[in-house]
């Protein structure tokens, strides 16, 4: 009886944990053979950033890190540049000058982490998601660090995948910056193009008026002909007063007849400078009338293009303010050695997976056989 019951004991052991070797030894062996003999070295190329204001004190290294880099409007931005950087478009963009299909099948790649896998299929759904595997974009809202982090089979090809994506995040940057600039002061310069039409506008009236009259300034021509009519209305004056005064001190004076000769001419004289300001078709006074019009418009149109200009410089400086800038913190260098996988910390996190879900399990199945006993 003792062969038989011990030659009983090494076939019941198996049976008695089968669930235990399927659900958990078996695999942390596949993990352990995939890992340690199979998996491929991954690189992983990193860079740190800041999208940063004008205004703001640019941070660098420690002090980064010590300080805080608050980035305020730029917040969006790096949301943004954090969606970006694994989105289609980025591929899309990469993709024209980076072959990335060839850079994630190299020959140094295991069949289950090159593309196409047997999961991934070659389409570009597949292509993005498995792109989005090697590909992680970190924002700290503590520090305000960005970190791009790249893997590939290659130290070369990971350099070169986290450097053209940097690139790709400052032309993001750039394009949503000018986009806002745009838009800002759009409204603004259309008021300053109009207010130009309407200057311009009003000085080619003014050049047809005065082409038309032949008159440069009628306001200096007025202004010329009142000092002349105030002068001969003066001189008339005093020229009768002292033919008043003759009449009375010697009546028989011969210098009355050329006083008052003097006086006719200057009436005369005075007659035609009113008679040029007023009275007929050539007077200036219609032309003055029309000119000060002009004037007038000049005016409002050269005050309503210095508004519109404020109202500009007003808008880009506004705009330039909340431009934000994407400023390096940590360079992208080229990997020297893998960090991908982590070979033993997989086969353990394997293990105590598969081992955690077969206890959890197995509780629960002793309690339902212990309910339904009794």
């Amino acid at each position: 009886m003792t062969p038989t019951g011990m030659d009983a004991t090494p076939q019941s052991w198996p049976r008695r944990n089968a669930g235990w070797l399927i659900w958990v030894a078996l695999p942390t062996l596949l993990a352990t053979l995939y890992f340690g003999l199979i998996a491929s070295d991954l690189y992983a190329a990193t860079a740190s950033f800041v999208v940063r204001a004008p205004g703001q004190v640019s941070s660098t290294g420690l002090s980064s890190l010590l300080q805080g880099t608050t980035i305020g409007g730029g917040q969006e931005n790096v949301y943004a540049v954090q969606a970006y950087a694994t989105s289609g478009d980025a591929i899309r963009e990469l993709g024209e000058t980076l072959d990335l299909k060839t850079l994630f099948s190299r020959p140094e790649a295991d069949v289950f982490s090159r593309y196409p896998n047997l999961f991934d299929r070659n389409n570009a759904e597949d292509f993005e998601r498995y792109f989005q595997r090697r590909v992680e974009v970190l924002y700290d809202t503590t520090t305000g660090l960005t970190t791009l982090t790249a893997k590939a089979f290659r130290p070369e090809d990971a350099q070169a995948l986290a450097e053209g994506l940097l690139h790709q995040s400052e032309a993001l940057v750039n394009r949503l910056n000018a986009r806002a600039r745009d838009s800002a002061v759009r409204y603004a310069e259309a008021d300053v193009q109009a207010a130009q039409k309407d200057v311009e506008a009003v000085q080619a009236n003014l050049l047809g008026y005065r082409n038309r009259e032949s008159m440069l300034d009628p306001l200096k021509a007025s202004g010329t002909l009142f000092e002349a009519q105030a002068r001969t209305e003066t001189e008339l004056t005093q020229a009768k007063s002292r033919l008043a005064e003759l009449q009375r001190s010697a009546p028989q004076s011969p210098l009355r007849a050329e006083l008052q000769s003097h006086i006719n001419v200057l009436e005369s004289q005075l007659a035609q400078q009113r008679g040029r300001l007023t009275g007929h078709e050539d007077a200036l006074a219609p032309k003055l009338s029309g000119y000060e019009q002009i004037s007038l418009q000049k005016e409002f149109a050269t005050k309503k293009l210095s508004s519109a200009l404020a109202s500009l410089e007003a808008a880009r400086a506004a705009a330039q303010r909340q431009q934000v800038y994407l400023e390096r913190v940590v360079d992208v260098r080229r990997p020297e050695r893998a960090l991908y996988p982590h070979r033993l910390q997989d086969i353990l996190i394997v293990f105590i997976s598969c081992f955690m879900l077969y206890s959890i399990a197995s509780l629960l199945m002793a309690s339902v056989r212990e309910h339904a006993q009794q």
